[in-house]
């Protein structure tokens, strides 16, 4: 789980830095052209004023009005506008804006732009406070920022949760991989006992024949052949998951027909009835052996907890939209608890650890559940009380395209 836990980091952190760097770009630029939009207003105020001194105050909005100033050749200045609300520092504005003739200055704790033209008498100045515009873009450079971290916070917020979601399959496969090793190494373990066992057993007598050493040799036999029946079921169990299942359109109506008939001396030997109901020329899109297994799985499963002299069903039939293929057997009826396990790896009901041929692994059902839905299908079970169990699948139906020319007279 530290694996889990580090890519959950690694996700956030880098989902975090571009968020960061996004909202960095969109929100910096936007402040930015803001200034710059702003910056350029003014100038263009001050152009105006320069070019209808008399008429511009009258008709311009308080924050960007401006008071004239006109210098001589000989350097002194005539003020129109009354600046005493400035004070002391009204000597200073003005002396430094005819110093500066263009561009921005401060006095004070005020900030002021001023612009100049050139007249045959002098110069004319017009000078413009802009205090209160570089508060205003101040307050707006903080909610800027705080929009920024706050933005960013939630980001990093969002990314760790849905980490979760995201590598929730991540966190599965792995879980699966750790249990998978798990299980099938006590499955394998029994197996190993015994034939070391036996071994040590043909050991102890090295004068004996192979006709003494024969139910040892048996047993060893046996145990191979359940050890390669498991390595076997876990290979196909994760051929099925881990690749894509190579499909063909194909009768599945004749799939079933096929493996049912091979399933009836099986339900001869085992006195045990087999009823079919098969609608005809069903056509799916999928692969042949999978879903022929699909039914073995179902049928095996069916026949080998099935009640003495009972019956076993398959009906497989389809609609417009999908197709229905049931497998169900009378006897005791799986229980809701056990039924909603049933599809997991290894596991077991208490059925299959009571059956005598002990040869269940707990994977025949899990590789049914992994071909539907490799198929695009859905697998459930279900017991009914007094009746039996029922297994469910659910796939989509291929419809066939009409030939060119079959709608021609």
């Amino acid at each position: 789980m530290d694996l889990i836990k580090r890519q959950r980091a690694k996700f956030t952190v880098i989902t975090t830095v571009i968020s960061a760097i996004f909202l960095l770009i969109m929100l910096g630029g936007f402040f930015v052209l803001s200034y710059a939009s702003n910056d350029l207003g003014i100038r263009n105020s001050l152009e105006k004023a320069l070019a209808s001194p008399k008429d511009y105050n009258a008709s311009a909005p308080q924050a960007l009005r401006c008071f004239f100033v006109f210098a001589d050749k000989n350097g002194n200045y005539n003020l129109k506008e009354d600046l005493s609300y400035y004070g002391d520092a009204r000597e200073e504005i003005i002396a430094k804006g005819m110093g500066i003739g263009n561009g921005t200055y401060k006095v004070g704790d005020r900030y002021f732009i001023c612009a100049e033209k050139n007249t045959d008498d002098g110069r004319l100045i017009a000078i413009m406070d802009r205090t209160e515009y570089r508060e205003l873009l101040l307050n707006t450079g903080i909610q800027v920022i705080m929009l920024y971290v706050a933005s960013v916070a939630l980001a990093a917020l969002l990314a760790f949760l849905s980490s979760a979601r995201l590598l929730l399959p991540v966190s599965e496969a792995f879980n699966k991989q750790r249990d998978l090793i798990a299980n099938a190494s006590h499955e394998l373990k029994t197996p190993l006992t015994v034939i070391s066992a036996n071994l040590n057993v043909i050991k102890s007598e090295p004068d004996s024949t192979v006709e003494s050493n024969a139910e040892w040799m048996q047993s060893i036999e046996t145990q191979i052949e359940r050890m390669n029946g498991l390595i076997k079921n876990m290979l196909e169990l994760s051929k099925i998951e881990q690749s894509e299942l190579p499909k063909e359109e194909l009768n599945l109506s004749t799939v079933a027909e096929g493996t049912c008939l091979t399933f009836e001396p099986i339900c001869f030997e085992k006195n045990v009835h087999l009823l079919t109901e098969i609608q005809p020329d069903i056509t799916v899109v999928g692969d042949k052996g999978a879903l022929d297994r699909l039914i073995v799985i179902l049928l095996d499963n069916a026949i080998k907890y099935c009640n003495p002299e009972g019956k076993v069903g398959l009906r497989l039939t389809a609609d417009q939209k999908k197709i229905r293929l049931n497998v169900m057997n009378t006897g005791e009826a799986i229980t809701k608890e056990e039924a909603e396990h049933v599809f997991d790896r290894f596991y077991r009901t208490d059925g299959a650890r009571k059956n005598e041929d002990n040869q269940s692994f707990g994977l025949g059902l899990s590789i049914a559940a992994a071909t539907v839905s490799a198929h695009g299908g859905a697998i459930t079970c279900k017991g009914v009380e007094g009746k039996g169990t029922v297994f469910s699948v659910i796939l989509p139906l291929y419809k066939k395209k009409p030939k060119t020319g079959d709608n021609k007279n």
